[in-house]
This record gives structure tokens, C-alpha cells and sequence, in this order.
């Protein structure tokens, strides 16, 4: 989101005509407000995303409008001045920022949480984390508690990326049109024009292709920063009377403030939605001396526009520290003003204290600017790397010592019958801090079995001997597979030669006929996979099989996945029970656990001597219509409904800890838990 800004030592006759233009600075004052308001409480500007399109606008028409205007003057672009000009604009605070981000973390979060975070850092000093965010298609929708506090960085990345490559082509084209006696400024315009078009084309199909990496990735963005540099040539070349400047100008602020205010993260962004509020701002770019312009460059709205690069950088890491440090999913409306005055207040130090003095410094020549440069970054990555690499070791140790004995019962110390007795102050397994990695096939090198496919051989993802006498296949989502593990235990241990345990489970995919729908797309993937799966499972002809899956509001929630109605669920569901009742396969159906309240872990790392606090009200983590498998099940008599609440919740509270054992990790039940889970399981399956 950063803008380059002419050095000082340009005087008036040379300085580009936008330099002196106070309504782009305004007009940065913009992009960060509504990209603060949208952090701050997404449902009251849920577009507020565009603002990053904003500055990458601005970006593009400062800068390329400079690079262009020295082509103009000498014929080519000075690479060093420029990439030194870069330098002691953007790397001093965006390090300070990191490197306090480092000692935040540090100093005020659970440990758990510093791998993640610390790479993250990591990337971000090395202008790789848009990168690093489409590999994992992380959801830029808004800052929640779990978000990483340099996230934002990623719009730096593509600013950085792309003026590696534009002012090479710049200086090709230059050197090209001096070959053919042309006039450099119009071939330098035709090859921006050809990368913004190749750009916006690429932006438009991939967003289709995938549209959680889509957002992040430098070529569907490079169109944008392009549109603002065209802008740049084109005011130059284009004179309007005052009328129809008034009119663009108005006409800009409406398109991004429509995409503000109307935009939200279920679009297909940035595709060709995007270019509502990119050329508004070039509009706005375009429309000089105006009304508008005037309002812009008031005093109090130059300002923060003077130090929204600042703001950009310390307003999200804020807004995060204070969630982290929270048990609420968004800020209170007094903890919002407390984060925004926050952020103005380390903006204005930033700007005047680390900004300013090193902007102005050219650090006695190029190379001790380069130096200095290089020095930052290494300072960045150095000092995230040490916690990174001490709490990595912490966590593997934690991760050894998760054993299940005597003292951790876990669920059958709940057990209506029988339960048996967990003893106080003895430590919890796994450890919360590396809960949410115990999940099923952990450590037993299946890894695969987690998306099952119809590619994989016959005998993949079995357990137990296959001279077995029985055969039992588990179906359906990670909701199913998370009950994997006590019955391999079970074919592998006790239940030895008795059955042999397939599963066809695959994450994100509930075992129905009907696709979801995501951002208004049927999602035919994982209903397609299951006509295959149901075929092989008919062609096996098992003696059980068992289901089970997340609700529909659970998959709106965590996926934004969606059926038109509940009963286009059910539909589902049904037609697949009946096919497999056709066939003869009898079937089980396992009620979904208990939803547990999305902070359960976090809760868990600040009051491991309070754990009963960390528990969910049983009416909140039932909310909702119910379970449609279970109710589909209901409609086939020969269908058994294993109900395994009772060994999950009390009357009135699911805890977080049953037994000295860990229950949930995210939305799903640990690994430990799981097996404590065996004896009520296998019961209920009929299968012991």
C-alpha cells in the first residue's frame, strides 16, 4: 500500500506534476480508513478490503508516473537511485514494526502460537508473504483471534514484486524505442498497457480457479498498480473542462465507496469486481482541482494520509495482540477506540521518529543505503527465527510426552455406569499448546487417508488383517475420520483377526448426493467423489458401515459452504442410506459431537488451573436444527444411532477437559480424546 514520494533534492521544475498534489495524499488517507474501520468491525464496512486496491492504485500512479518521467528525461531509468529510494522509504518502518510484532508475541502469547507467527515474519522481511498466505489460502476477511499479526503484509509483497519487474521493462523499452527512433514515453505506455491487460485477463480466470489464493498473488494484482500508472500518462495527455472533473471525481469517490460499503469476502475478488473501485480511484487520480480535491486535502485528512503507511503497518498487529489477548471473537466497541487511538498514536512515532529521518538519509552513498538494507532484513529474519526455532523444539517435546495411563481416563470419566476416577493437578494430555495437532492417522504415516481418493488402491487406507472375518468402512467428513483411531486400536489390537477397518473418509466432504454451494457455485467435487466411493463400498459388500458429519450450519460457518435448504441436505443423505440399504450394507450412524466454543485451546493456555471455565454451555454447543444424517438415519429402521453426548457433556456444560484429557482441537475431538472413546463407541457399533 506504500507510494513512493519524490525526494527532497527534486526542486519545483522537475518535481512530477502530482508530486505537489495535496488530495492524493487525501486520497491515501481514505484507502486506510476504510481499511482501519473494516479491521476494527467488519459488519459495519464489510467491503473496507478495497482500500488495499485503493493504495495500489495511488502506488501504481506515483511511481510509475516518476519512472516514466525520468524515461522522459534521460532516456532510461536509474536502477540503484530507484531501489535505494525503496529502500529508506519502506524498509525502516515496516522492520520496526516487525521486529516489535517479534517481542509482542513474544512477551504476550502462548507459545503454541509463535511458529506460525514467527514465519510469518519471516516471510514478510523477505517480501514473500502474499506467497506464503495463497499457499495456505488463508481468508483475509478479517482480523479474528488466530489471525497471524503481520498478515497485511502481503499487499507490500506485490508492490515490491512488481517494481522489480516494471522498471526492467521500462528501461528495455527505452533502449527499444531509442533502436526505432520512437518516442519512449508512448512505447513505455504501450508495454504497461499489455502487462495491466495480460494482468486483469490472468486475475479474472485464476479468481474462478481459486479464489482464496487468487487474492494474495502478484500477477492477479500487478493490473491494478498498472491502471494507477496508466492514469499518471494519460493526465498528462487529456485536458477536461471543470465539469467534467467535478463529475469524475464525484463519480470515483461513489464506485469505491459503493464497493466499500456493498463488497464482501464472498465475492470473486479481485477478478473483474475489483475494477469497480480500481478505476474509481483513477478517476479520482485523474479529476485534478476539484471539490473533491479540495476536500481531500484539508489538513486533518493530509495528515493521515502522511502517516497511513505507518498506520497500515501497526494498525492490524494491534487489532490482533488485542484479540489474542481477548476471549472474544471481535473487539468491544471500547476496546475498537482503544486499538484505533493506539494505532494513530504508533503511526504518528513511526512516521516521525523511524520514516521520516530515514528517508532523508542517503547514508553517505547507494551502497551504504544497500548495506543498510540488507542489514534490516537479516535483523528481521534473525530475530524471528530464535523464538521460532525454541518454540518448535518446545512443542515436539510437548507432542512426545501426549500418553494416555491411568491418571487421564479422558471420557470414561464421564461414563454413565462406571466412571472412573481422574485425579487432580496432574498435567493434561495432549498439552493444549499442541492440541490442535492431534488429529487422526497422526503419526501412523496415513496422512493420505485424510482426503481418500478414488485413485488410491484397493488395500489403501485399511487396517487389520484382511483374512479378517468382518469388515467395517467409515464414511463421510473429518467429523468421521476422527473416529478412525479406536477402530484401527481395536483392529489392530484386541479385535486382531476379527475386522479389518477401510476408510473412505475425505476432509470437507459430507457424504451426500447433493453439492454445496460456495459463494452461490454448486461445489460438485465431493459428490462426485462419493458416487465412486458408494460403488466400491457396494462392490465390497462390508458387514457395517459407519457415517458421520458436520452440520449444515457448521459447514456455513467454518467453510461458507451452504445447501439452499436443510432439506436438500437431508435429500442427500437419504438418497446414499438408501443406496446403501438397497445393497444390504448395514449402517451406523454417529451423532456429531458437541460444537465447542472456538476459543476452547486458547482458553485452555491461560487457565490450565481453571479448566471448567473454558467449558461450552451444552445448549450452545447443540445450537442449531440438529444433525441431518442423524435425522435422515432416522427414516431407515435397520440404521443404528450411536449417541455419544453422554460421554462428552454433562447436564449442562460439554467441557473442555474430561478425564485429564484435552476434548476438542478447533471443531473436532483430539486423537486422545478419541481413543478414550473406544469402550461407548465399539459398544454402541455392536462390534464388541
Amino acid at each position: 500500500m506504500s507510494a513512493e514520494r519524490p525526494v527532497p533534492a527534486l526542486d519545483a521544475a522537475r518535481r512530477p506534476q502530482h508530486a505537489l498534489r495535496g488530495d492524493i495524499q487525501g486520497l491515501r488517507a481514505l484507502a486506510v480508513g476504510i481499511v482501519l474501520l473494516y479491521h476494527l468491525r467488519p459488519s459495519w464496512l464489510p467491503g473496507g478490503f478495497v482500500g488495499v486496491d485503493v493504495f495500489f492504485v495511488i502506488s501504481g500512479f506515483l511511481i510509475i508516473g516518476t519512472l516514466t518521467g525520468e524515461v522522459r528525461r534521460s532516456g532510461t531509468v536509474s536502477l540503484r537511485d530507484f531501489y535505494a529510494r525503496r529502500i529508506r522509504r519502506l524498509l525502516p518502518a515496516a522492520t520496526a514494526t516487525l521486529l516489535a510484532v517479534v517481542a509482542a508475541v513474544v512477551l504476550l502469547l502462548p507459545e503454541s502460537r509463535w511458529p506460525a507467527f514467527m514465519r510469518e515474519v519471516v516471510a514478510s522481511a523477505l517480501n514473500a508473504q502474499n506467497w506464503l498466505l495463497a499457499v495456505l489460502s488463508n481468508d483475509y476477511g478479517h482480523a479474528t483471534a488466530g489471525a497471524s499479526p503481520v498478515q497485511h503484509y502481503w499487499s507490500l509483497a506485490v508492490e515490491e514484486q512488481f517494481y522489480l519487474v516494471i522498471p526492467l521493462l521500462l528501461i528495455a523499452t527505452a533502449a527499444l524505442a531509442r533502436r526505432f527512433d520512437g518516442r519512449t514515453v508512448r512505447y513505455a505506455a504501450v508495454v504497461i498497457a499489455v502487462v495491466t491487460v495480460a494482468s486483469f485477463v490472468f486475475s479474472v480466470v485464476y479468481t474462478r480457479i481459486d479464489h482464496g489464493a487468487a487474492y494474495f498473488v502478484t500477477p492477479t494484482r500487478m493490473w491494478e498498480l498498472g491502471i494507477g500508472g496508466l492514469a499518471a500518462m494519460v493526465l498528462h495527455r487529456v485536458s477536461l473542462g471543470r465539469a467534467a472533473r467535478e463529475l469524475l471525481g464525484w463519480l470515483g469517490f461513489a464506485a469505491v465507496a459503493f464497493s466499500a460499503v456493498h463488497y464482501t469476502t464472498d465475492l470473486q475478488f479481485p477478478g473483474w469486481v475489483a475494477a469497480v473501485p480500481v478505476l474509481g480511484t483513477a478517476a479520482m487520480l485523474i479529476a485534478t482541482d476539484t471539490l473533491l480535491g479540495r476536500l481531500l486535502g484539508i489538513r486533518p485528512v493530509r495528515y493521515v494520509g502522511d502517516i497511513s503507511y505507518s498506520l497500515y503497518l501497526w494498525h492490524w498487529p494491534v487489532i490482533v495482540v488485542m484479540l489474542e489477548l481477548s476471549d472474544n471473537e471481535q473487539l468491544s466497541k471500547k476496546e475498537m477506540l482503544v486499538a484505533a487511538v493506539l494505532s494513530l498514536a504508533l503511526a504518528a512515532v513511526s512516521k516521525r521518529f523511524v520514516e521520516d529521518p530515514f528517508r532523508r538519509n542517503r547514508f553517505g552513498r547507494r551502497r551504504g543505503t544497500y548495506v543498510f538494507g540488507a542489514a534490516l532484513v537479516v535483523v528481521a529474519v534473525v530475530a524471528a527465527s530464535v523464538p521460532w526455532y525454541a518454540a518448535a523444539r518446545e512443542l515436539e517435546r510437548l507432542a512426545s510426552v501426549s500418553v494416555l495411563d491411568a491418571d487421564h481416563p479422558g471420557a470414561m470419566a464421564l461414563d454413565p455406569r462406571d466412571p472412573l476416577r481422574a485425579p487432580a493437578r496432574v498435567p493434561l494430555v495432549p498439552d493444549p499448546a499442541v492440541a490442535n495437532e492431534d488429529g487422526p492417522y497422526s503419526g501412523r504415516g496415513d496422512a493420505e487417508c485424510h482426503v481418500f481418493l478414488l485413485t488410491h488402491p484397493a488395500d489403501a487406507c485399511s487396517w487389520g488383517e484382511s483374512s479378517a472375518q468382518k469388515t467395517v468402512v467409515l464414511l463421510g467428513d473429518s467429523h468421521a475420520a476422527q473416529y478412525s483411531t479406536p477402530l484401527i486400536d481395536f483392529a489392530e489390537g484386541p479385535g486382531r483377526g476379527r475386522w479389518q477397518v477401510k476408510a473412505m473418509t475425505r476432509n470437507g466432504c459430507p457424504f451426500t448426493t447433493v453439492p454445496p454451494s460456495e459463494a452461490g457455485r454448486p461445489f460438485t467435487v465431493c459428490s462426485e467423489q462419493n458416487l465412486g466411493v458408494l460403488e466400491r463400498v457396494k462392490a465390497l459388500k462390508p458387514d457395517l458401515v459407519v457415517l458421520s458429519g458436520m452440520s449444515r450450519e457448521a459447514y456455513e460457518s467454518d467453510l461458507k459452504w451452504t445447501w439452499n435448504t436443510r432439506e436438500d441436505m437431508l435429500r442427500g443423505y437419504r438418497e446414499m442410506l438408501a443406496a446403501l440399504t438397497s445393497a444390504d450394507v448395514p449402517i451406523a450412524v454417529v451423532k456429531d459431537l458437541p460444537r465447542p466454543d472456538g476459543q476452547v485451546l486458547r482458553c485452555l493456555e491461560r487457565k490450565r488451573r481453571d479448566v471448567a471455565a473454558c467449558g461450552t454451555p451444552r445448549a450452545e454447543a447443540f445450537a442449531g436444527a440438529g444433525d441431518p444424517l442423524v435425522e435422515a438415519a432416522a427414516g431407515f429402521p435397520r440404521a443404528k444411532i450411536v449417541d455419544l453426548t453422554p460421554w462428552y457433556c454433562r447436564d449442562d456444560v460439554c467441557p473442555a477437559v474430561v478425564g485429564n484429557v484435552v476434548v476438542y482441537r478447533n471443531n473436532h475431538v483430539t486423537n486422545l480424546y478419541s481413543r478414550t472413546l473406544a469402550t461407548p463407541l465399539l459398544g454402541r457399533l455392536g462390534m464388541v
